[in-house]
């Protein structure tokens, strides 16, 4: 069994309006996306909530911390992609949206992306 490390993706050369793009495409593209909430005033704990994708959208904005990731884990895992936010408000929502594996190359090419080193 063998482990492989995650790889976080670079985007900082990313507009917030080529970030939106990415997430709309990467939707489409998905076998699953959700929404959490972190409300600390009711929990610790984040919790999953029905929430659109164009209102989870709307929590977007530059201070958003954005993400891609190539999870990976142990070798007979299944390795797939993930790609979110976190709005950093109060209460702070989360946007969750995964791809498989296969997906990678296709965004790699259409949004210039590289490990971040």
């Amino acid at each position: 069994m063998k482990y492989e490390r995650d790889i976080f993706y670079d985007h900082a050369h990313l507009s917030n309006k080529q970030k939106i793009e990415l997430f709309y495409d990467a939707k489409e593209q998905s076998y699953e996306w959700w929404v959490d909430i972190l409300d600390c005033e009711k929990s610790f704990a984040r919790q999953r909530i029905e929430m659109s994708f164009e209102n989870v959208m709307k929590k977007f904005d530059e201070e958003s911390n954005f993400v891609i990731i190539h999870r990976k884990g142990y070798s007979e895992w299944d390795f797939y992609i993930e790609i979110g936010f976190s709005a950093m408000t109060t209460p702070d929502y989360f946007l969750w949206i995964h791809l498989k594996e296969v997906k990678l190359p296709y965004f790699i090419e259409k949004y210039n992306l590289k490990p971040k080193k």
